[in-house]
This record gives C-alpha cells, sequence and structure tokens, in this order.
C-alpha cells in the first residue's frame, strides 16, 4: 500500500467518523495518520485539513472563524519541549498557561442573533458545517436565550454523560462503539432520538477580553456549563495536573476526556504564535494514551442477564493492565463478536479506559469460530436470536431469575443478601421469583446449609422493611428494560398507579416531551416483560400512598456531603413529608440543599440559572422540624444574573 492509498484509508476513516460509525480506534488512526504525515511534502493539502465533509441531510453554513484542529503531543518530555520552545520563542521566562478537559465529543458552535439561539454548526471540514439547530434546541446544559442581546459566537463541545450513554446503549441494543461516536451520531438524526440526552460544555467565546480565563468567566455569566479550567504557572504544575487527572480523576469523571488542552492564557500571546496548518501554535492538546495490552483468547462464557439477554465474555490468557491483571473482557453482543472475527485462540487488544470494563478492541488474529448456542446453558430452553443478541425466555431460567432477584435487592439497598445466597434458595427451589422472597417462612431456612438464627431474623426485618414502596421505587426496582430512574419518575408524575402504567401503549407516551417513536416502544416493551412479575409482587407487597406533608408540592435535590444525615435518609426525609427527591437540578426544582451555598460547583450553578433557591443544611433542618404545612410558603426568587458587558461583544 503506498502513500496515496493511505491517505484514501484516512479519508474513509474520517468519513466513517465523522458521519458514520468509526471503524477504527484513536489509537489505530494516530499511528497510521502519524506515519503518513511524517512521509508527506510540507505543501501537501492533506496537512492543513480539518475534519470532514458533511452528508447531505442537514443545511450546510460557513463557520465564522475557521474551526481548526490543534498539534498534540503525549508524553511528558514532549509536553516539556512545547512548554519551553513557546516560552523561548515568546521570549516570556514564565507565562501563565491554562489546562482544560479535552472533551471526548463532537465539535460544535452555537450562534446567538440578539441573544437568541440562531444555529448550532458541526465542525464539518473546519470551513462549513451542518447546521443541526432542531436538535441542538433539545440539547441539554445550553441556554436558548442569552441575559444580552447581542450577536455572541460560543463554541463547545457536544458529549452524551456515561450514564446517559448506558441508558442509551441498553435501549438501542448496543448500537453504538462508545459514548463519543453515540453524541457524533445521535446529533445528525433527522428524527431528533435521544438529542435530549446530549449536554454542551463550553470553552470559548468570541468576546474581546484578553484571557481565556475571562472566556469562560463571560460564559459562565451568559449561563454555560464550562470546559474545567486549570491555571499554571510552570511546567511542574503542569505535569502535576495532567498525570493526576490521567491517572486518578480521569475514570470518576462524569463524562470521557481523551486528554487536556494546554493554552497560554494571554490570547495576545497566542495571536502573537500565529496559526500554522489550521492549527494554533499557543495551544496544544495533551493526549492520553489509553493503555493496551495483546493476549490471547482461551474461550468464551456465556452471561444472561436479569432480561434473559447474552452477553459474550472473553476469557483469557492472563495479561497486566492498568495495574491490574485481566482476566476476561466484554464482547458485548454476538453480532459484534461476527463482526470483529473473534474466536478461540484469537490474538486480541485488550484496552481499559479509566474505570471501565476491559473491552476487547482490535483482534489480530482471528481464530476458531465460536459456534453460537442453541439452548440455554442456564436451563437449557430455546432461545430467540433477533440477529443482534440472543435471549432466554423461558419462565424458569436460574441464572436470569437469580439476576432480577439480586437487582430488585441492590435496587432496595436490602442488606445481608448475597448472590451465592439466592442462588441456594433458589437450588432448593425456596425462591423462584421476587415474590416469593416475602412468602418465605422460618422453617424454610432449616434446609439452608450455615444460615444461622441472626442471619433468619436480619431476612425477616429487611423483609418487612421492604413489604410497603412507593410506586416509584417500585417500577425502579422491576429494572424495567429502558426506564431508568428518572423515567420512572415520569411515569408516577403522568400516570400515578401501576394499573395505569401497565396498561400503557406508545402513543401514551409519544405525547411527553423528551419520548420519541422509538424509546416509547421500548420502554412500553419493558412494562409488558415485566408485569406478570409485577402483579405477583402487588399480591405480597403495598403499594404505598405518596405522603402529604410539610413538603407536598415541594421538590428538593441535593449536592455535596451533609453531616447530620446521608444522602438516602435526606431523600427518605423529603418523601415521608410529601415532598419529591431529586437526583439532578432542573428547571421547576424548588429547593437545592447545598453544604456550601457559595461555591461554584455544578449544581450550585444550575440552581442560579433556573432560579431555585439554594439552602444551607441548617435551613434544610429548620423547614422539617420548625414549620407546619400550612405555613409553607414556596418564594423562588429569581438570582439576577451578573449582566454581562455588551461592550464585550
Amino acid at each position: 500500500m503506498n502513500i496515496e492509498d493511505k491517505i484514501k484509508l484516512l479519508d474513509e476513516y474520517d468519513d466513517a467518523y465523522y458521519n458514520k460509525q468509526s471503524i477504527i480506534d484513536d489509537a489505530g488512526y494516530d499511528l497510521l495518520k502519524d506515519f503518513v504525515y511524517r512521509h508527506l511534502p510540507p505543501d501537501h493539502p492533506r496537512l492543513t485539513k480539518v475534519g470532514h465533509s458533511e452528508c447531505e441531510l442537514w443545511p450546510k453554513k460557513k463557520h465564522t472563524i475557521a474551526m481548526g484542529s490543534q498539534n498534540k503531543v503525549s508524553t511528558e518530555e514532549a509536553i516539556k519541549n512545547w512548554v519551553e520552545n513557546v516560552s523561548f520563542v515568546l521570549g516570556v521566562a514564565h507565562p501563565e498557561f491554562v489546562l482544560q478537559h479535552k472533551i471526548d465529543g463532537f465539535s460544535l458552535e452555537m450562534c446567538y442573533s440578539q441573544g437568541r439561539l440562531e444555529s448550532g454548526l458541526t465542525r464539518g471540514d473546519g470551513q462549513i458545517g451542518a447546521d443541526i439547530y432542531e436538535n441542538v434546541m433539545l440539547f441539554r446544559q445550553l441556554p436558548k436565550i442569552l441575559p444580552i442581546k447581542n450577536d455572541v459566537i460560543c463554541r463547545g463541545e457536544g458529549v452524551l454523560y456515561k450514564k446517559d450513554y448506558e441508558h442509551i446503549q441498553e435501549e438501542s441494543d448496543g448500537h453504538y462503539k462508545n459514548a463519543r461516536n453515540a453524541a457524533s451520531g445521535i446529533s445528525r438524526r433527522l428524527d431528533g432520538t435521544h438529542s435530549k440526552y446530549i449536554r454542551v460544555i463550553a470553552y470559548d467565546v468570541n468576546a474581546k477580553v484578553s484571557k481565556e480565563t475571562e472566556k469562560i468567566a463571560i460564559l459562565k455569566k451568559l449561563g454555560f456549563v464550562t470546559v474545567e479550567t486549570f491555571i499554571c504557572n510552570s511546567i511542574e504544575e503542569i505535569l502535576a495536573i495532567y498525570k493526576s487527572i490521567r491517572d486518578k480523576q480521569r475514570g470518576k469523571l462524569p463524562y470521557d476526556i481523551d486528554g487536556l488542552v494546554l493554552k497560554l492564557n494571554d490570547i495576545n500571546l497566542q495571536e502573537k504564535l500565529g496559526v500554522k496548518k489550521n492549527k494554533p501554535e499557543g495551544q496544544v492538546a495533551l493526549k492520553f494514551d489509553s493503555e493496551k495490552v495483546i493476549t490471547t483468547v482461551k474461550g468464551f462464557r456465556i452471561q444472561i442477564g436479569r432480561t434473559g439477554k447474552f452477553t459474550p465474555v472473553a476469557l483469557l490468557e492472563d495479561v497486566e493492565l492498568m495495574g491490574s491483571t485481566i482476566k476476561k473482557a466484554s464482547v458485548h453482543n454476538f453480532s459484534l463478536m461476527t463482526e470483529i472475527g473473534i474466536g478461540i485462540g484469537a490474538e486480541v487488544v485488550i484496552e481499559k479506559k479509566g474505570d471501565i470494563i476491559p473491552q476487547v478492541t482490535e483482534v489480530i488474529t482471528e481464530g476458531d469460530p465460536f459456534e453460537k448456542p442453541t439452548k440455554c446453558p442456564s436451563c437449557g430452553g430455546p432461545l430467540v436470536d433477533d440477529g443482534v443478541n440472543i435471549w432466554c425466555r423461558n419462565e424458569v431460567c436460574r441464572e436470569r431469575d437469580v439476576n432480577r432477584i439480586v437487582y430488585w435487592i441492590q435496587t432496595l439497598d436490602m442488606k445481608g443478601f448475597s448472590e451465592k445466597f439466592v442462588e441456594r434458595l433458589w437450588d432448593l427451589g425456596k425462591v423462584r421469583r421476587i415474590s416469593d422472597l416475602y412468602l418465605l417462612t422460618a422453617d424454610d431456612f432449616i434446609a439452608v446449609e450455615g444460615i444461622g438464627e441472626k442471619t433468619v431474623i436480619t431476612f425477616f426485618e429487611t423483609m418487612r422493611g421492604t413489604s410497603e414502596l412507593y410506586l416509584q421505587k417500585f417500577i425502579t426496582a422491576l429494572g424495567i428494560p429502558t426506564c431508568s430512574k428518572s423515567t420512572a419518575e415520569i411515569l408516577v408524575e403522568r400516570f400515578g398507579s401501576w394499573d395505569s402504567i401497565g396498561a400503557l401503549v406508545p402513543s401514551d407516551l409519544e405525547k411527553i416531551s423528551g419520548f420519541g417513536e422509538t424509546s416509547a416502544r421500548s420502554v412500553c416493551a419493558g412494562i409488558a416483560e415485566v408485569k406478570s412479575m409485577a402483579e405477583d409482587l402487588l399480591k405480597v407487597i403495598y403499594i404505598k400512598e405518596k405522603k402529604q406533608g410539610i413538603f407536598t408540592g415541594l421538590s428538593f435535590c441535593v449536592t455535596g456531603s451533609l453531616s447530620s444525615m446521608g444522602r438516602k435518609e435526606f431523600q427518605t426525609i423529603v418523601v415521608d413529608n410529601g415532598g419529591i427527591a431529586k437526583d439532578t437540578v432542573s428547571e421547576g426544582l424548588t429547593y437545592l440543599v447545598s453544604n456550601d451555598k457559595d461555591t461554584g460547583s455544578k449544581k450550585n450553578e444550575k440552581a442560579r440559572k433556573f432560579g431555585v433557591k439554594v439552602i444551607n443544611e441548617d435551613e434544610f433542618i429548620v423547614l422539617i422540624g420548625g414549620l407546619k404545612k400550612k405555613e409553607v410558603i414556596v418564594e423562588v426568587k429569581k438570582e439576577v444574573l451578573t449582566i454581562v458587558s455588551e461592550e464585550l461583544f
């Protein structure tokens, strides 16, 4: 393959990345790109290419200022060399830098006319992007109207948070390879499905300021969620933050990052260095090398989830990766096994990013084909193959039943129950469905070896504590496929009873904002799947009526640690007093309880944006004990945003 063939291959990879589904991982792409670029003459047009031309589904619009890319470095030595070179060229001994998360999403330019969002452009080829305005209007963390009536251009990254990506994967049967691909693909969907899950994190604005940190401050005042930004005054500070995020913090972030961006804080100094080949010389991307290892597949094991879905797991020759011994890796589904050609004896590349489960990302040699199972390895029952996944639909399947019961136990935080304990009860024929837990007697434990009197007492105390549940908790613990906690909350608020929810059809949900045709169908199918199990449970447990109390009509969210109670205790207090306990800050929330009202935490900032009243722990305790229902006065005052000077635009 000559150099021109390699360029064509890069173009194919670019087209797949920007317009379809990525067909190569970042590390492999970068290796090929670096090789090609080293062998091209300085004036070759490929060296100035940014992004890729968009498909024809959306209208095109020219960027006001070209959206370039950045030079990249990936070693500590290279970072040090870049900083020293910049200092030398500028003749400045210790220039101030900023470090920002390099968010693994898609670039977005937001254009406001007289303070109103007018367009949302993808990167495209750097000069012209697709205007996906209709979908952008559904994105989260994005103000549609600014507090100033000016023409403003902001740039940010569209991203799927990890929890939202997991929900989408479950709903779409693992359609996407990673969160970045999912965000990019969803943003261009003509039907807007799942666009509500995309969040925008801003990092640039066309304000007349002299520092990058001033841009971030202005973006916050305009109502944006902004990229995490650190100020650094030395190479030692830069490397310390780089290594800390790479080695300790990266896996704990709510979204994926593939590195950091290092910039001169002084914009005038950036302009002095200029732009070469569409890449600013005053900025550089500090890439994280994803750790990878090569090992051999010894065989496969099938995991059967609570829904009966089969997940193939590759059993590997032991290999060290990121400080741990890897013995197995997920392959996700049988369709993917066929697509990547993995088999027994295959040599494969295993990758682990942060705290994510190890995954097979590449197959070097295919090995011997793995035959799909024709019957369930757990119960021996027949299987359903839908072309992507394989399912066991047998009414009595040990592994599926145990996982379903364990999910109920874990969701309700039932202490003292282990998976092995459930397996023993199942094997003795004492428990086959969740409802069977509530029918057990003390005599049933006589045959269970190793179970003492204390365990039996704890068991019945726990069962009594979960025999009455609020409807939202009941629905969440059922483990309805594609039905998240927030979806359960919507179902309860809209339809009120299990009888109404159990009778839902897709058209009922499609009328609700945020539900598309696909998600409505998926949720209804999930409800139908657990309906029989739910009806059995309702014979042995009781759905509590929502309490009326001093918090009736009020909703609460908490941020940070409280000194007098845990998060679950806080939520219980709210619900027991008639209120609604929420996990996130959104428009319509009554109170955010914060351990520090003055911090710049994301929940505090969102509360200010939506006009939510922020109170501290002491004020919350006063509400609990010092007010009767009739004395509660809801007074939600919108905090006045610090006005951004119109002279900056």
